[in-house]
């Protein structure tokens, strides 16, 4: 079988599932890591609980077998809790990679297909398009203009040329490497850990493990409270000791504090909400590539889009040609047609149809489609009019954003003709010449003219203008000195669901920018179309004149980029960052790949992108819809703010058992809390229900609120919250310990013997956790505490009342009471800590009174 039959059969089914068998998936082999038995360890390694384990020991030693078997249980849970959440955590990570599965074009069974790249075997015939990655090791059959970048290879920045006809390595297109321009039909020669790029995977797989900003800072900001924490135990232990309480007993409350205290576990819950998140965003068709992304897509400010296929449907339909100055309507939508046939029979109608066919590199047979959904347009229309008259390609210019425009080389007869197809724009300037009433003039001024005229109004119309042009040359192929044949009109009509996100964009405080390579008639109407209010459009030559202090201001007043080329676009999003924007970019040609990588979030198109573009993008749509963007920018939200509210949460909560043990200690009270009842307060108030607040659906009104600063300090916008929430609950500690104090001593009960349950130590106890339990719903719904609103995360709810139902155990279990030292609380007891627990309501009225009042003193 010759190379080309081969590249027009390919391989059969059976032919692959035997090849398949022989030399396995196309893919390499994972190195396998323990990483659950890592993470299980990974609990037992913070400082304070090995002391916390030390601790256990030596109770045991002194015969407190009770306390020892207490402290193990409850680092075991604590354990267990850091396991479950470090471990989905990496899970979800890891599914990350496995959300998109790249794919390429075969030729088997004579049909062309789409599959994963995992499935290639050596023998299949692979079809080859500008921005692909290279799926294999291949061996060229056909090449035009075929540009490679090998730097993942060789370390060449600059594109090797590839031709079929070479020698060695220039007909060898090696796996990982990048088509920059051109196309190609290609045979696999060696898969997986046979290419040239398996032989180094070895080094490929040493990629490092990014970790967010977000977590980045709470990982520094929880070193930090370390520090200080620890040097405020010491204190403590040391005042303690001062006061001559059990030096045991000073040592494991302070231990307990410092667990209790030093928000470790933070990082990995943002790990664990963001993956979540992700989760969410892929059911919603957006496929985060990069965690990272997901923080910064609630602070985007701008969102700079293509208009086809994603404002747009991109299902083209040829609505009007126009050749001989005669116009002609062309019924149907999408890409069907029917038995009935449309009469284009005059020589011009005839020659623009072979050229639709022929200046082609779609597939579109027996219903089956493949390709640029322009070209699939173009071949439609000749099945529509039922004359398909197919040449042999000799040679090929390929489409490129800066031409605008693509042309071949074909055998047609015993001469050689070049047919092009292009922007009209570009097409009409390099004819000399028009196909007129069957005969071939020379194009006039006039004739120009009527067409440029013609062009404006289908383009008002929002319909995409494409001219046709050939010429006959035997020698050479260039793409001056044409004969204009005529132009078609065709309609991509908008997504039903665009108008609407972009309202709602508006509201969020987003702009919408088009950034486009069609004309900005076009352009202009689609915006308006789609609800812009369009008050300037721009075009790339214009660009071009302009210094970045006047782009800059253009930027501003500005809503449309047309006939822009990859290097305007980037160009517009370095400017637009630079002015302090978080800039969201869509992309999908392989040039688009600097801009995409650039913004603050790429988002790459999953249908129509190319692999390169895949590659950089932090986001890539399955659906190719700008509605998806906008969903994802509201998801973003929704776990920016809900992150936000477990940090302030855990933040705020970790203080005030600290401050209330400092003074009491200091004024020479004994202990309100002891040291299990801390280490309890730690598993039931700060795991379950923080862990929870991550799962809360978008508070109301927050696509109406302003994005939030990029990279903002947590600390510092939430310190006058977290200090008037722990002052608030030191207070109450106090004051209901003073009270239990009063109680202990009408039961003439001793405080200071720490052995003995006792009211003081246990209503503080319980304080703590239903002020926390409270405090949680704070957190969720700060600016907006209504009932509604309260109950709207059934996680969280079902989270409260495990923990309520575990401290209702606590003090009335007969077994726990004697473990944890507390005793039955009465009626009224139980009213009072309900009433001094409900302060936590009073933390966001007092934090917003205490900033307008230091608002108006700055």
């Amino acid at each position: 079988m010759t190379s080309q039959t081969l590249a027009k059969k390919g391989l059969t089914s059976q032919q692959v599932a035997g090849l398949l068998r022989k030399h396995g998936y196309n893919e390499f082999p994972h190195k396998q890591e323990f990483t659950a038995l890592k993470i299980i360890l990974s609990q037992f390694t913070s400082f304070l609980i090995v002391i916390l384990i030390v601790a256990g020991g030596i109770s045991f030693f002194l015969h407190e077998t009770i306390d020892a078997i207490a402290i193990f249980g409850i680092v075991l849970i604590n354990a267990v809790i850091g396991f479950i959440q470090e471990y989905k955590a990496e899970n979800a990570v890891k599914a990350l990679k496995k959300m998109v599965v790249p794919t390429t074009i075969v030729i088997r069974n004579g049909k062309e297909k789409e599959v994963p790249i995992r499935e290639l075997v050596p023998g299949d015939i692979v079809k080859l398009s500008e921005g692909d990655k290279i799926p294999a090791d291949l061996e060229l059959i056909e090449a035009y203009s075929l540009k490679i970048d090998e730097a993942v290879l060789t370390g060449e920045s600059v594109p090797s040329n590839k031709d079929a006809k070479g020698k060695d390595r220039q007909k060898i297109a090696f796996r990982g490497t990048i088509v920059t321009t051109g196309r190609a039909i290609a045979r696999v020669t060696s898969t997986g850990i046979n290419t040239e790029f398996g032989k180094i995977v070895d080094l490929v797989q040493k990629t490092s493990k990014t970790r967010s900003p977000l977590t980045i800072q709470l990982d520094k900001l929880g070193k930090r409270l370390g520090i200080i924490i620890l040097i405020l135990i010491t204190i403590l232990f040391g005042l303690g000791y001062l006061r001559e309480i059990s030096l045991i007993e000073m040592f494991m409350t302070s231990v307990a504090l410092g667990v209790s205290a030093i928000p470790e576990g933070l990082p990995i819950i943002v790990t664990l909400t963001l993956a979540m998140g992700v989760r969410v965003l892929a059911r919603k068709k957006a496929i985060v590539r990069k965690m990272n992304s997901v923080e910064t897509l609630g602070a985007t400010t701008i969102i700079c889009s293509d208009k086809t296929g994603t404002l747009t449907l991109n299902e083209m339909t040829v609505r009007k040609i126009c050749t001989n100055f005669e116009e002609v309507e062309i019924p149907g939508q999408g890409y069907k047609w029917g038995r009935k046939k449309i009469a284009l029979t005059t020589p011009e109608q005839k020659k623009l149809l072979e050229i639709c066919e022929n200046c082609n590199s779609s597939y579109v047979e027996n219903g089956e489609t493949l390709g640029d959904p322009t070209e699939i347009a173009l071949k439609v229309l000749t099945r529509k009019a039922g004359f398909i008259k197919k040449y042999k390609e000799l040679d090929e210019n390929v489409f490129t954003s800066e031409r605008k425009m693509m042309s071949s080389l074909q055998k047609v007869g015993k001469e050689k003709q070049v047919m092009a197809k292009g922007a009209f724009e570009e097409i009409i300037k390099k004819s000399t010449h028009i196909l007129k009433d069957g005969k071939v003039k020379k194009i006039t001024p006039a004739d120009k003219a009527k067409y440029r005229k013609l062009a404006n109004k289908y383009a008002k119309s929002a319909l995409r203008v494409l001219g046709f042009a050939y010429k006959v040359q035997n020698k050479g192929f260039t793409e001056n000195s044409l004969i204009f044949v005529g132009l078609t009109a065709m309609e991509d009509p908008p997504r039903k669901s665009v108008k609407q996100s972009i309202a709602i964009a508006q509201k969020a405080h987003i702009q919408v920018k088009i950034i486009t390579g069609d004309n900005a008639i076009t352009a202009k109407a689609v915006g308006e179309e789609i609800g812009l209010n369009v008050t300037n459009v721009v075009t790339g030559d214009q660009i071009d004149k302009m210094s970045d202090r006047e782009l800059r201001k253009v930027l501003k007043t500005t809503q449309i980029f047309a006939r822009t080329k990859p290097q305007h676009k980037y160009r517009i999003v370095d400017l637009l960052k630079k002015s302090r924007n978080v800039v969201a970019v869509t992309g999908d040609g392989v040039n688009d790949a600097p801009a995409l990588k650039h913004a603050d979030v790429g988002i790459a198109m999953g249908i129509k992108g190319t692999e390169a573009t895949k590659e950089v993008a932090d986001i890539v749509l399955k659906d190719d819809n700008f509605t998806t963007i906008v969903n994802t920018i509201e998801e973003g939200r929704r776990i920016y703010h809900n992150i936000l509210s477990f940090i302030k949460y855990m933040l705020s909560a970790n203080f005030d058992t600290i401050m209330a043990v400092g003074v009491l200690t200091i004024l020479g009270f004994p202990l309100p809390i002891l040291p299990l009842q801390i280490l309890w307060i730690n598993i039931a108030t700060d795991a379950l229900p923080a862990l929870a607040l991550g799962s809360s659906p978008a508070p109301e009104g927050i696509m109406e609120e302003k994005p939030h600063p990029k990279q903002e300090s947590i600390f510092k916008k939430f310190f006058l919250f977290i200090a008037v929430a722990a002052l608030l609950q030191t207070i109450v500690n106090l004051a209901i310990y003073f009270y239990g104090v009063s109680l202990d001593t009408k039961a003439a009960i001793d405080i200071f013997d720490l052995s003995i349950p006792s009211h003081a130590r246990t209503l503080v106890f319980t304080q703590i956790v239903m002020f926390e339990l409270f405090f949680v719903f704070v957190c969720k719904e700060e600016k907006s505490l209504k009932l509604k609103n309260l109950l709207t995360n059934h996680t969280l709810i079902g989270a409260v009342l495990l923990s309520f139902g575990l401290q209702l155990m606590m003090i009335y279990a007969p077994f726990m009471q004697a473990i944890f030292k507390t005793m039955p609380l009465s009626g009224i007891e139980w009213a009072i800590v309900v009433l001094f627990a409900s302060t936590a309501f009073l933390v966001p009225v007092v934090t917003k009174v205490l900033r307008s009042a230091l608002n108006k003193i700055r």
